[in-house]
């Protein structure tokens, strides 16, 4: 899936090393999309709380009204599951099963539930659906068993460590080794955005990287990929990362959990004069990753990169 403008999003295959575009889809600035990579792409109009899921194979496209009260902030789709994280209403997180065709409440624990929290990122791995909590301190992720026949189980939570107070949440990244999580915070008038890398799903031992901004966070997005960080940087371009395990940090005291930081030096830059990276988008089952780019004027192009550099 790829931002073509600001009114449509492409689905697209990869082909002899160039990118095929298949189908355009609309969307507004109210929408969130996403894509199982396989069968379906889903759009949420988060105003009007309707999903089109589209079957990418037939073409055929299903509206879908949420019947719960929530406010959405994220969307997933995986093989049997629709899920969407959301804050400000009575749910926070919903499933939509789409074989037989069925809506669940997906169960939060009540010492969270009481916070008026939310759901602002979700992930999956083998087994799991990991839900990111947002809104300040603490904050938390919720742990569900993995499905294919209906309502998935609640499992556990854990606690996240800070980087400083009043911290924001907008993405997380997940791969065999690590997950990853993008935030900001504001301390004393001074505002910072922080991509934190954790070792494992124990959430014990992290490292974050750390930069300060003054209107505008400049990370847009990042991808994990093996001992690779790459990171989307508004001003800096295409910024390449290597993770080493001496970076990685366990609280000695978890009463008091702050994040281990390493310096932004240590991220080697390529610029992209008069123009900036929005998107990083990993091809399935290749080592690359597309670049979306807008200049200055608006357009938006595409290049290709592998990811072994």
């Amino acid at each position: 899936m790829l931002l073509k403008n600001k009114e449509e999003i492409s689905l697209n295959t990869f082909e002899d090393n160039k990118i095929v575009e298949k189908n355009i889809f609309p969307i507004t600035r109210k929408s969130i999309f996403t894509t199982d990579q396989e069968e379906r792409v889903a759009i949420l109009d988060t105003a009007k709380k309707i999903v089109a899921l589209y079957e990418i194979k037939t073409s055929k496209e299903f509206k879908l009204s949420i019947p719960y009260d929530i406010k959405p902030k994220t969307i997933l789709l995986n093989d049997d599951n629709l899920f969407i994280g959301g804050e400000m209403g009575k749910e926070i997180l919903v499933q939509y099963h789409v074989q037989s065709q069925k809506w669940y409440q997906l169960e939060i624990p009540h010492k969270i539930a009481i916070l008026g929290k939310a759901v602002d990122d979700l992930v999956v791995n083998d087994s799991m659906l990991i839900a990111i909590d947002n809104i300040i301190s603490p904050q938390y992720v919720l742990f569900y068993n993995l499905n294919s026949a209906g309502k998935l189980e609640f499992l556990h939570f854990r606690e996240l460590k800070s980087n400083s107070s009043y911290e924001d949440i907008y993405q997380c990244r997940i791969t065999p080794e690590y997950l990853g999580i993008r935030s900001t915070t504001m301390n004393h008038g001074y505002m910072y955005e922080h991509i934190t890398i954790y070792a494992d799903l124990d959430l014990t031992k992290s490292f974050a990287i750390s930069s300060e901004f003054k209107q505008k966070e400049n990370f847009t997005d990042f991808i994990l990929f093996k001992d690779k960080l790459f990171i989307a940087n508004r001003k800096k371009g295409l910024g390449v990362f290597e993770i080493k395990n001496s970076y990685f940090k366990k609280s000695k005291d978890e009463s008091f959990a702050f994040n281990t930081s390493v310096s932004e030096n240590k991220i080697k830059y390529t610029q992209f004069k008069n123009e900036e990276i929005i998107r990083l988008t990993k091809i399935p089952n290749e080592f690359k990753i597309i670049l979306t780019i807008k200049s200055k004027d608006g357009k938006i192009r595409y290049e290709i990169i592998g990811m072994q550099m």
